[in-house]
């Protein structure tokens, strides 16, 4: 153990006044990574499982030592202001003895309900230098959500936003934690942003912080005399309890590691280019997804700076990517989505895009669902009109793998396909019917092994022994339940989740094919097929189709899709019913569609008659 007054404050003294030959090497170090990036990751695939050395510290140490010599470039910015490296350590630093003089200690349970602030950033890392376990509760689920999960994961203390303190106080009077709250407006200039803050503080019942409770007001205090123990590098150690989506079940509390997301950092510094001074908007919260967790530590590893922003609506995007001057940005379909409108077939860039305002945006990356081929085109042509050289890719994650397991390499790729898996990962393709490695081109279930992958599910050995398993060698494998296929290329393409996949007759159906297939047709803005119940051929597929227009020719619409579906598909793979919407559909917190939200839908249809479940075979004849 070591005394805290030889911890982060000798790290600080390792700063780099020569700030000018740092950014000769930036240039230099960009232009080369830029010229040979396929050669690149040609290399670095053939590393693939290889554990790096170095690598036995947590995930703070792991930054720090990344950081020791661009103390000066700008770390964080939010709003108008920019904090270095070194000031965001001694940041660091300040909550650390802050957390330790409130009892936080190693292995703590503490919750964190955050806003993508500095404080959140300084919170997070802090808690990690104690060895405290951070659980992640959204401040966008409701009060019953959050209550659930703190019955799951119970903290020692909770540390969140003020506004959401409505949401969990019954909680905390049942369950005995203690809390600290914020404003993530402690930083922030814009007057529009603290009225609306003020306004929607309102609407979740007006209150005043305490002073014992109130973060501002504790974190003045001096405690440069507290002394504490930083938590020693274990791998495999316990340090994060993050839930997963949800979108197709229940939400499950996943374990998650230190090194396990240092790891990550690694892999995907082999295939995705980072250089110190690059600016990654930092749009995906970085409290409660695995994504923005992974994000935030991937560009603060890599000497970036991370622009912080409470706007993380798609209507928002444009204008945060421009506001920050971001090289690098992450979204979801509806974000870049909203950087092109329809007129009639075609998709154009959206009138509010101005020339040259993204030319300083060199990599693009959307995840969570697919979106049409002719929509990917028009976005990468919207960039291209803005002034940047961004080819949108795509990648796929899991909470269960701290959110990275493959990613295009942000210049070269097919379109449509999920790239190729970071170098600290092994995948094998597994037939689901026999348990057998499939051959290259064939679909089947991704099984993925490295030390990024989840310790388990937290307090649920049943569900873990579901995913989780060791092959002969004694190698630990996750069935993630994503169904994918190895192009000739040697890229991957995602086929759709396990869970959603059904039977119809003797045929396997996977709704993400047909979704995928429909969103071909220029009418349709988006589409979730489910399974309903049958007798005869036991699920019979239902679309939920999401229209850019209601008044159109229903009868021409359904006769090109059905023959979309019987050429590219099979017969089988048609609808039953088909339920149409003039409005984007249902989505979850996350931005992903909430698809258990339709299959809710669907049974009420059913009780009540609106779906003849005795008649789907003849209404599927007659429909299509």
């Amino acid at each position: 153990m070591k005394d805290s007054k030889t911890n982060l404050a000798d790290y600080l003294k390792h700063k780099n006044k020569k700030i000018n030959v740092i950014k000769v090497y930036q240039y230099f170090s960009f232009f080369c990574k830029l010229t040979s990036t396929i050669l690149y990751a040609k290399i670095t695939s053939n590393l693939r499982g290889v554990i790096m050395k170095n690598m036995d510290k947590t995930k703070y140490e792991y930054m720090l030592e990344c950081n020791k010599k661009y103390m000066d470039l700008t770390a964080l910015s939010f709003g108008n202001k920019k904090i270095t490296y070194e000031e965001m350590h001694e940041q660091i630093e300040k909550y650390v003895r802050f957390l330790y003089a409130k009892g936080v200690r190693e292995g703590d349970l503490i919750g964190v309900i955050a806003l993508n602030t500095p404080e959140s950033v300084y919170l997070l890392y802090a808690l990690d230098v104690i060895g405290a376990i951070t659980v992640g509760y959204s401040p966008l689920d409701s009060a019953e959500k959050v209550k659930k999960d703190i019955e799951l994961v119970k903290p020692k203390m909770i540390i969140s936003v003020d506004m959401c303190y409505s949401n969990f106080k019954d909680a905390e009077k049942a369950l005995n934690f203690s809390t600290i709250l914020y404003s993530p407006l402690e930083s922030v200039n814009d007057f529009k942003i603290k009225l609306g803050y003020k306004l929607l503080q309102l609407t979740k019942g007006n209150f005043k912080l305490s002073k014992d409770s109130n973060l501002k007001n504790l974190i003045k205090k001096d405690y440069s005399s507290v002394d504490y123990i930083r938590a020693n590098f274990e791998e495999n150690k316990l340090t994060d309890i993050l839930f997963t989506g949800g979108s197709t079940g229940i939400h499950k509390g996943v374990d998650l590691s230190g090194s396990g997301l240092n790891y990550v950092v690694e892999g995907m510094n082999s295939i995705f280019p980072a250089e110190a001074g690059m600016v990654h908007l930092g749009n995906i919260p970085i409290g409660h997804m695995a994504y923005g967790r992974m994000i935030m530590h991937y560009a603060l590893c890599n000497n970036m700076e991370l622009a912080l922003t409470l706007k993380a609506l798609p209507s928002d995007f444009y204008d945060e990517i421009v506001r920050t001057h971001a090289t690098a940005a992450v979204g979801g379909p509806p974000h870049w989505v909203s950087l092109i409108e329809q007129h009639g077939d075609e998709f154009v860039p959206n009138s509010k895009l101005k020339k040259g305002s993204l030319s300083e945006l060199h990599y693009a990356t959307s995840g969570g669902e697919a979106k049409k081929e002719t929509t990917d085109k028009a976005i990468n042509e919207a960039l291209k009109f803005c002034g940047s050289d961004a080819i949108l890719g795509d990648g796929l994650g899991a909470t269960e793998t701290w959110a990275s397991m493959m990613i295009n390499n942000g210049k070269i790729h097919t379109s449509g396909t999920i790239g190729e898996p970071i170098s600290t990962l092994d995948i094998k393709i597994i037939d689901p019917n026999n348990g057998l490695e499939v051959k290259k081109g064939e679909k089947g279930l991704l099984y993925v092994s490295g030390p990024s992958v989840m310790l388990g599910y937290h307090n649920n050995p049943e569900e873990t022994k579901k995913v989780i398993s060791i092959d002969q060698t004694g190698k630990k494998w996750i069935n993630i339940g994503d169904i994918v296929q190895q192009l000739d290329n040697g890229e991957y393409k995602y086929i759709g989740r396990q869970k959603r996949n059904f039977v119809s007759g003797i045929e396997n159906i996977y709704p993400e094919e047909i979704e995928n297939l429909l969103l071909k047709l220029p009418e349709v803005r988006e589409v979730v097929v489910t399974p309903i119940p049958d007798e005869m051929v036991q699920f019979i597929p239902r679309y939920h189709i999401s229209l850019y227009d209601k008044n159109i020719d229903y009868k021409d619409l359904e006769n090109r899709l059905s023959s979309l579906v019987t050429t590219q598909l099979s017969e089988n793979w048609l609808p039953g019913s088909i339920e149409y919407y003039d409005k984007p559909l249902e989505r979850m917190a996350n931005s992903k569609i909430n698809i258990s939200f339709y299959r809710t839908l669907d049974e009420e249809y059913l009780k009540e008659g609106k779906i003849n479940n005795q008649n789907a075979k003849t209404l599927r004849l007659k429909k299509i």
